[in-house]
């Protein structure tokens, strides 16, 4: 199934789309009818007395799952995009600070008892992004190296805010910090605020699908887009900014969940090829599949059901373990 960049045709995207668009439809389904509680389908659909079992379907499970899917295409989408624009295949959503700032604005409203977490986490991610860009740019140019550099240096400026505000709290919103840190989906979401994430998600997708050939040239080199006639700093400004804003109503909703954004886009390569103007859109559809049925295991195989963050965070050692290995053994192959 994989597509390279010389042989890509508008069939290859439909079908891959679609492809990947069944596999995550077939993955909420799986989310919504799987849960630490069972659900009487046979007597929603009859119509019989479902009080209860229909709450759980429409007010739980379904929201919570359709989070999943946001959630998990955003990171999954930030991911890709910036691989492309730093050069670093181990470059995440998480990398950059973005999700270090929208944790400290979270805290914030966690420690002075205020109840609009989502918006500031949104407001504090969104100050990453503007700090992070102030940081990296000089001289009017933003280079890969600078941006990483400065992505760095604030996501450890936040992890410093994070853990000096924890610290200086009282030990019931302590508690409520440290299960916002680990990254989980709640069991109650507003429709407007996954209606107004989801819209998000889809537009950026789109626009990033779009700029699929200037990613797959910026992945390659600067030098390379430049002679192409690419304008690197103005798209690799655009596209940081897009990227950014996925990560930011990722963390808004879920906290940091680590790994999608490293996970997905490798996996993604390996079925579909380096083509960006396959690999962003399907990167989103698989990314939103895979914390669905990450959240899902995570409400099922323990007794207490455990943070999808701590699932995706073990899954993420073994697999770059087996990525680093499997790479070592084929460039040991090309070398006899």
């Amino acid at each position: 199934m994989g597509a390279s960049p010389e042989g890509f045709q508008a069939r290859h995207l439909s079908r891959a789309v679609a492809l990947f668009g069944a596999l995550l439809l077939a993955c909420l389904v799986l989310g919504v009818a799987v849960g630490p509680t069972t659900i009487d389908f046979g007597r929603v659909l009859g119509g019989d007395d479902v009080g209860r079992d229909l709450f759980k379907l429409t007010v739980v499970r379904l929201p919570r799952a359709t989070a999943a899917v946001i959630v998990g295409g955003c990171l999954a989408l930030a991911g890709v995009v910036f691989q492309a624009l730093i050069h670093n295949p181990l470059a995440s959503p998480y990398i950059l600070g973005v999700s270090a700032g929208g944790s400290f604005g979270a805290v914030c409203a966690i420690a002075a008892g205020i109840g609009l977490v989502v918006p500031f986490a949104l407001v504090g991610a969104m100050a990453a992004i503007v700090l992070v860009y102030l940081v990296a740019r000089t001289e009017g140019r933003v280079p890969a190296d600078t941006l990483l550099l400065a992505g760095v240096i604030v996501n450890t400026f936040f992890a410093a805010c994070i853990m000096l505000t924890t610290y200086l709290t009282g030990s019931d919103q302590t508690l409520r910090i440290m299960r916002w840190l680990v990254g989980g989906l709640s069991d109650l979401y507003e429709w407007r605020t996954l209606l107004f994430s989801g819209l998000v998600l889809v537009t950026l997708g789109a626009g990033l699908t779009l700029d699929g050939r200037a990613l797959n040239l910026l992945s390659v080199g600067d030098d390379t887009a430049e002679r192409m006639g690419i304008d690197v700093q103005r798209v690799r400004t655009r596209l940081f900014f897009l990227a950014s804003l996925t990560t930011a109503v990722a963390v808004s909703i879920s906290g940091p969940i680590g790994f999608v954004g490293l996970i997905i886009p490798h996996i993604l390569r390996l079925l579909v090829g380096s083509d960006h103007r396959l690999l962003v859109p399907c990167s989103a559809l698989a990314g939103g599949a895979f914390l669905v049925v990450a959240d899902t295991a995570a409400s099922v195989l323990w007794r207490t059901p455990l943070p999808v963050g701590l699932v995706t965070a073990l899954l993420g050692g073994p697999f770059f373990i087996w990525l680093m290995k499997t790479r070592n053994i084929k460039r040991a192959g090309h070398g006899l």
